[in-house]
């Protein structure tokens, strides 16, 4: 069931934490000014105040990587996650108000009304995830723990490493430390070995979403439903010396990470799933899903959003990748179960994490979101196809392939099928795909575009228009001129590229 009511309680209290989160600004250079975002005047050129600065310093927006508002956290609450997906890829938060052959009404919080031309939206999503959100970000990045086998709770903080290490041990030796920066988390290290994870925050039915980029061979491992659970102390050398030498490469590893979990496993062209445990004497194992996944086709080099929904009860579990069903698992798959269908040993815990076990396999983690997963089993997208619309209904179960109209005005759906004609309420609507042979041809962004991000969906594309602290204007290819209140803006990319692997990180 979804429960909207619980996304201004979420951003009310992220509200409090970013009136005291100063603003960051970044160069193309990755130099970095923290400071107070004052707007863009002609040029375009960015008006920022330093306390240092007597008076307010001008930047030109292409020496600008992007900038990160209040710690990437909205002042303003969201107040719906209803959005417009459109052929560009923007996702334009809002709700439906009026619907007709040529466009489509939305109600903002940020930009007041919208009118957005029909043929140029792929998806209208009334109701999307399935559920209240748990966690949307990162955002700051204290809200996360690095962890190995050797810190458990958590690796030292800078300088403290060497400090440790016993004598002989080469700094090159020292752990691999994730790094973050804007609003993504990035593994860079030569060597895997170091995981990235939050102890908290998935539900017992949860879907967890994020958009992932890699160079070279991916080999990510994303642990869900994970407890963190650890052996008891080795009382003495002699035990110590027993446990077997942890290979940061080797699925064995992953217990001594995780705990008790589910744990996939993604690879360029192929994806496994483990369950790890740790019993009550401390021994470690894991067991595979032992099927054919091969079908799944990454490449070397990419971008992808990836969405886990999974039941830690039942054991059910599936994969999205970019929206399209990829794979799927039942806990009878990988123990007995009961006569119910329950997993026989369900997970317990609320936590998820990220470990790189290839090397030299660079990635970046970003836009995740966690939320309550209502059991549907699928997205519109599955189904869509090139002369039909698709409607998925909120119950998880009943879809449609048709025509859809307008909206009437009690706020239902027309809709023309195959065996008859339908009006759905917009509230028991999932999404809606329209067919693609409908929709208008997507044109290369312009120069200097800009992207502005806010959270937890919502990313509006455009060049760049005058503004100050309050609004801030772009030229929108599809909507025209929009006036976009700051307070609901979490970071504006100045450098916002089309490319699998943008430019946010010069090293990446």
């Amino acid at each position: 069931m979804i429960r909207h009511p619980a996304i201004p309680w979420l951003f009310s209290l992220i509200a409090a934490v970013a009136a005291d989160q100063p603003d960051l600004l970044r160069f193309i250079n990755d130099d970095q000014l923290r400071g107070s975002f004052r707007g863009i005047k002609e040029g375009p050129q960015v008006v920022w105040q330093h306390e240092d600065l007597a008076a307010p310093a001008d930047f030109k927006t292409t020496r600008i990587r992007h900038i990160v508002l209040r710690g990437g956290r909205p002042l303003k609450p969201a107040g719906t996650l209803s959005h417009l997906v459109l052929v560009n890829s923007d996702r334009v938060p809002g709700t439906v108000t009026a619907m007709d052959a040529e466009s489509i009404t939305l109600d903002t919080a940020y930009a007041g009304v919208l009118r957005v031309p029909r043929d140029h939206v792929e998806m209208v999503a009334p109701n999307p995830l399935g559920g209240r959100i748990h966690y949307h970000g990162p955002f700051a990045g204290e809200d996360w723990k690095m962890i190995d086998v050797s810190h458990p709770d958590g690796l030292p903080a800078a300088g403290e490493e060497q400090a440790e290490k016993p004598e002989g041990k080469d700094a090159a030796e020292a752990a691999g430390q994730w790094s973050f920066t804007g609003a993504a988390w990035y593994w860079q290290d030569k060597r895997g070995g170091t995981a990235l994870v939050r102890e908290s925050g998935m539900p017992e039915r949860s879907l967890l979403r994020f958009d992932l980029a890699w160079k070279n061979r991916l080999s990510l491992a994303i642990a869900f439903h994970a407890d963190f659970a650890q052996p008891p102390a080795a009382g003495d050398e002699d035990e110590k010396k027993k446990q077997p030498p942890h290979d940061p490469m080797d699925a064995s590893s992953l217990p001594r990470l995780f705990g008790n979990s589910y744990v996939l496993h993604l690879y360029s062209n192929y994806l496994t799933l483990m369950k790890t445990t740790v019993d009550a004497d401390g021994n470690f194992s894991f067991e595979r899903d032992h099927r054919n996944n091969s079908g799944v086709r990454l490449g070397d080099t990419g971008r992808a959003t990836i969405e886990l929904r999974s039941n830690r009860r039942s054991g059910e579990i599936a994969l999205f990748v970019n929206d399209e069903f990829a794979a799927q698992w039942s806990g009878l798959e990988m123990d007995a179960g009961d006569e119910a269908g329950n997993a026989t040993d369900p997970l317990k815990g609320s936590g998820f994490g990220f470990l790189v076990q290839g090397p030299d396999a660079p990635v970046r983690i970003s836009d995740i979101i966690v939320s309550e997963w209502n059991g549907m089993p699928d997205s519109a997208r599955s189904l869509q196809v090139d002369d039909q619309d698709i409607v998925l209904m909120s119950n998880g179960t009943d879809r449609y392939a048709g025509r859809v109209g307008g909206l009437d005005e009690q706020g239902k759906i027309l809709f023309e099928g195959k065996h008859g004609s339908f009006r759905f309420p917009l509230a028991d609507v999932a999404e809606i795909r329209f067919a693609r042979d409908r929709q208008a041809a997507t044109t290369e962004p312009p120069e200097n575009n800009m992207l502005v991000r806010m959270g937890p969906i919502g990313a509006v594309s455009g060049q760049v228009l005058a503004g100050d602290t309050g609004t801030l204007g772009i030229l929108n290819p599809i909507i025209g001129e929009l006036h976009i209140s700051t307070g609901h803006v979490s970071m504006i990319d100045f450098n916002a590229s089309s490319q699998p692997i943008h430019d946010w990180n010069a090293d990446f």
